[in-house]
């Protein structure tokens, strides 16, 4: 049953494999002629309106004249693709326009060209041959080599000078045509036979071929000019997959019998000391034992069996580590809230008191430093939000500068650009006024210098540049300033490295710090972050530079 179902497809399939060679066979020189014949149909169309073209002589006396023949041929030449040989227009004395590749007296010597008629009043297809009257045809053995072209006459419309009685010369590259037929005759033993509507053979397989009533046939007609594809196979050649079909069937069916029992025994045995081994694995992990790992040799489902509970005790690993870890983080968490536990009201309140009593007692610039200290520590304090406006980091800054400003006096001057259109962008809170106090203690000798902050938007990205002209970092410890590998004590080495750490947390590990310095000559950080945004309360503006 299975060898008569099988060669029962197998039939169909070569069936419809031929017809559908036969088809693409048909539609691929179907397109051609089609080209070619609106190819000849918009050359007409063009020449025969004396408002766009009249060639009034064959050789060009004057430059006008050579001007519109040149631009004619480039007309011509417009309408070739890849497929094409070429196109050309011929006069009744053998005068050609087109490109300068063949030889206008070679073309009158084509037996082809002679046998039309001298008034030619309709297309003529002439079917597949091998150019002659092209440049650099010398002898025969070329002629063997050279491709066979497709071709198409089609008279002139057109009445005004020289093109009256002129003729249309359309050849089209037959190469990939015979590719086709080629894989038909080859790939299939087909005999593959071209004929015209007045019976006249236009291409048939070489060889020799006795036609049988048992062959298999498709007729494909053309609608372009009325040929007719005739795909004809012998019956043999279809039904020789059957007798492979059945060879193989015997063969197979005697190679089974030697080989069920062999197999069977194999393949048992083998997947039982598999599920063996893998049973005392999982006994020696269910006992504790969690170094223990499957052994994996193959790829089939023991093997993918193993190689998931080798991961799954992995996994079972990590997170014993990880609740571990957690714990001892959690308990470290505790023990740090409990030692760094203070009321911030307290604080502020102690504070505004001490404010109060230094104004009431006359100290204006005690108070007055007790008021942008409490402001600043406020903002530092303030653990409603990781994220926070520009703006507000910056009024932040703008207190610590006041405070520095009543220690050391109006000795430092502080620059800001671009603040304001981006002052909505979100910056992790408390990450400026470190890098300023790192400029205060050790860029400037007593206060003096100046600072300067720029922010731009570009792509997505915020950057914002601090800036000083203070004593400069000695390379040696401006290598060391970002290394998450270096040790650092609680009073130095913090500040900036805790800065970076910050953006990094918040916006992935490839966004944080740049630092250069030249000793001497001051300090550029650069801070690069994606752009987010607080939602303002009215639409406006916020590009920045």
């Amino acid at each position: 049953m299975a060898y008569w179902k099988s060669s029962m497809v197998v039939r169909e399939q070569f069936s419809k494999s031929g017809e559908y060679i036969a088809t693409q066979l048909q539609i691929q020189i179907d397109n051609y002629l089609s080209q070619m014949r609106y190819m000849a149909y918009d050359i007409n169309t063009y020449v025969s309106d004396p408002t766009l073209v009249v060639m009034r002589e064959e050789q060009p006396k004057t430059y006008t004249g050579f001007l519109e023949q040149k631009n004619f041929e480039r007309y011509l030449g417009a309408h070739r693709n890849l497929d094409t040989k070429g196109i050309f227009i011929v006069t009744p004395s053998g005068y050609f326009f087109g490109e300068n590749v063949i030889n206008g007296q070679d073309l009158m010597r084509e037996s082809w060209w002679r046998a039309l008629p001298a008034k030619l009043d309709e297309e003529r297809w002439i079917g597949f041959y091998t150019p002659r009257h092209y440049v650099g045809f010398q002898d025969e053995a070329e002629l063997r080599n050279q491709e066979k072209v497709l071709g198409l006459v089609v008279p002139v419309l057109s009445g005004y000078g020289v093109l009256n009685d002129s003729r249309i010369l359309i050849e089209m590259k037959a190469g990939k045509l015979f590719q086709l037929f080629s894989q038909l005759e080859k790939d299939m033993s087909a005999h593959v036979t071209i004929t015209a509507k007045n019976g006249e053979l236009i291409y048939q397989t070489a060889g020799t071929f006795v036609q049988q009533e048992s062959d298999i046939v498709w007729n494909k007609p053309l609608e372009s000019n009325n040929w007719m594809i005739q795909v004809r196979l012998p019956y043999e050649q279809m039904n020789r997959s059957a007798e492979v079909i059945q060879s193989f069937f015997i063969a197979a069916l005697i190679l089974s019998a030697v080989l069920a029992l062999l197999l069977a025994y194999l393949f048992s045995r083998r997947i039982t000391g598999k599920i063996k081994r893998l049973q005392e694995t999982m006994r020696l992990v269910g006992t504790g034992e969690l170094q223990t790992r499957a052994e994996v040799d193959t790829e089939d489902e023991l093997g993918r069996l193993g190689v998931s509970f080798n991961q799954m005790v992995r996994r079972i690993q990590t997170l014993i580590a990880e609740v571990s870890r957690t714990e001892q983080l959690k308990k470290e968490a505790e023990l740090r809230a409990v030692h760094y536990q203070i009321n911030p009201h307290l604080l502020f309140n102690t504070l505004n008191s001490i404010q109060w009593k230094a104004r009431l007692s006359g100290a204006n610039e005690i108070g007055n430093m007790l008021y942008h200290l409490i402001k600043v520590l406020e903002g530092n304090l303030d653990i409603t939000q990781e994220l926070v406006p520009l703006e507000k980091e910056l009024q932040t800054v703008e207190h610590f500068l006041q405070i520095q400003e009543l220690r050391y006096g109006p000795v430092f001057q502080f620059e800001q650009t671009g603040v304001e259109a981006c002052r909505r962008y979100l910056i992790p809170r408390m990450t400026l006024q470190p890098l300023l106090e790192n400029i205060f203690f050790h860029a400037f000798e007593d206060g003096h210098g100046t600072i300067r902050i720029s922010v731009s938007e570009k792509e997505g990205l915020v950057t914002l540049l601090l800036q000083d002209d203070g004593a400069g970092i000695v390379p040696q410890r401006l290598a060391k300033l970002l290394d998450p590998d270096l040790e650092r004590s609680s009073k130095r080495g913090l500040g900036v490295y805790n800065v970076d750490q910050k953006f990094k947390l918040h916006f992935r590990m490839e966004h944080g710090m740049k630092i250069s310095s030249v000793r001497g000559e001051g300090t550029t950080i650069q801070i690069t972050w994606p752009k987010r945004e607080e939602i303002p309360d009215e639409h406006q503006g916020n590009d920045c530079g």
